[in-house]
């Protein structure tokens, strides 16, 4: 009974449209400024493309939809993500199209072009907030994983990172105006131990329970693999090394909360939905309740907060 409710919930047709319901209830109940509809919408975005990565890329031996509802749902339970701000939203879809970059260019002919537009995403991102630049490591981490790092594919990101600057420096210099590039990273650097104590504590809370699901996810997604193709277990750990990195990268500038956590809710719902589609046991039952669970009672938490209601944890 358990295996088919856990089969079911992976494999359902079901299970994306109410997620999607679920998702736009969530967003009316708590939409406060019409700017949020640009959030929504990046969202959505992504909740597609996770679809179309499942189905390129064949990570799971059957169709499965259980990746984006996951993401849709911890996306719209995180309601201060909602928020358009600074135009952090922006962040994952560029993002996105920097991964999709990469993994396309796994074992194709025209490396250096799908390396080129990676790190033009990247650059493109860091326009928006310059700290996105600390994600130039990640790829070049995650490059050799793909079999894409040589001289060439080297080069092409540099250039590729730097297009978007040159562009901008170049239109600064025809308009007779400073070359903002000279000041864009000046505050790049800078760290305060305030910057900690600064965090709301419902950020910290929806962060932690993200935290756990990612974390169990990562480690039985890793041994799920195991026995899987070449091709998955080199995505998979791609995944993994993403998550990583940007959970560190949270913990040392943590001002970029709002724009990493909803990377590290897609890699989540990557890892996840492929560890409930590739294995099935005792344990990913009990995962998969705990992990509603914990979604729910986070979702109720930051509706509940933005309400204005008083809670005591």
């Amino acid at each position: 009974m358990r295996n088919r409710f856990q089969y079911q919930i992976a494999t359902g047709r079901l299970t994306l449209p109410i997620a999607i319901m679920l998702s736009v209830i969530l967003w009316v109940i708590t939409l406060d400024d019409r700017m949020e509809v640009i959030p929504f919408l990046t969202g959505s975005i992504v909740t597609y493309l996770l679809i179309e990565l499942n189905t390129l890329f064949a990570l799971t031996r059957s169709r499965s939809s259980l990746p984006s509802a996951i993401f849709i749902i911890l996306y719209s339970a995180a309601v201060f993500l909602h928020e358009y701000g600074k135009g952090e939203c922006w962040m994952l879809l560029l993002f996105m199209g920097s991964l999709y970059c990469l993994l396309k260019g796994y074992e194709s002919k025209n490396v250096s072009s799908y390396v080129f537009h990676s790190f033009l995403w990247l650059g493109i991102g860091s326009l928006i907030e310059p700290d996105v630049i600390f994600n130039v490591p990640l790829l070049l981490i995650v490059m050799p994983q793909l079999r894409l790092l040589n001289i060439k594919t080297l080069f092409a990101g540099i250039i590729g990172l730097c297009t978007p600057y040159w562009l901008i420096t170049g239109y600064n210099l025809y308009k007779g105006d400073n070359i903002m590039v000279l000041t864009w990273f000046n505050h790049l650097m800078e760290w305060h131990i305030t910057d900690y104590a600064n965090i709301p504590l419902q950020y910290l809370v929806t962060t932690a329970c993200i935290f756990i699901i990612s974390v169990v996810s990562g480690i039985t997604s890793i041994m799920t693999s195991l026995n899987d193709k070449v091709k998955n277990r080199i995505v998979i750990g791609v995944m993994n090394t993403i998550g990583i990195y940007e959970t560190l990268l949270v913990m040392i500038k943590p001002m970029m909360l709002k724009s990493v956590l909803p990377i590290i809710i897609t890699m989540c719902a990557i890892l996840f939905g492929y560890t409930m589609i590739q294995r099935s046991g005792k344990f990913t039952y009990i995962f998969m309740i705990v992990s509603l669970v914990i979604t729910g009672i986070m979702a109720i938490y930051n509706v509940m907060l933005h309400f204005g209601l008083n809670i005591l944890i």
